[in-house]
């Protein structure tokens, strides 16, 4: 009896460990998964001259100004299409981050600081342009990246559920209208 005993815990052990295995091989092909996808759309960012120079007129812009200034204004055409092709990127970026498709730290450690400014900066146009198309979730996502990581980071209670989950939690998200 203890022989058919000791066969079976060595079966369901060898079982469980085996899962355990499988689970964590699954998780680890998910994540290189997940920075593999990240780093291509960054270095494809960084490679496209037409972005690249967005980020120039960009920059400008909100290195010379505390806000952006008012890019609905007659003469601002150039200015403004750089903007919203700068700011579209990052909505992209922060989609993905929240929906949990790239990779936050890869993210967050090397493009923080833009994306927060695109928001605080251009905060005031992004409003206005919401107002103008009756669109509140134009560029939610944005806001939700710069509430979660300049307004409200989130608590070492989320970030140990959000390890879990393999994702961050998407918060509240609004209705289209």
């Amino acid at each position: 009896m203890t022989i058919t005993l000791t066969t079976q815990w060595a079966a369901i052990i060898g079982a469980l460990l085996a899962t355990c295995g499988w689970l964590y091989t699954a998780r680890r092909a998910r994540a290189l998964s997940k920075k593999q996808q990240t780093v291509n759309v960054m270095l494809q960012a960084s490679f496209n001259a037409d972005y690249q120079k967005a980020v120039l007129i960009v920059s400008e812009l909100i290195n010379n100004n505390a806000k952006i200034p008012d890019l609905r204004a007659a003469g601002m055409e150039e200015k403004r299409a750089a903007f919203r092709r700068v700011a579209n990127h990052y909505e992209f970026m922060a989609a993905g981050l929240r929906n949990g498709d790239f990779d936050e730290r890869l993210i967050r450690d090397s493009e923080r600081g833009a994306a927060i400014q695109i928001f605080e900066k251009g905060e005031e146009y992004i409003r206005g342009l919401r107002n103008v198309r009756r669109r509140t979730t134009l560029y939610e996502h944005l806001e939700w990246l710069y509430d979660r990581w300049e307004r409200r980071p989130p608590p070492w209670w989320q970030c140990c559920a959000e390890w879990c989950l393999a994702r961050p939690f998407s918060g509240r998200r609004v209705k289209p209208g």
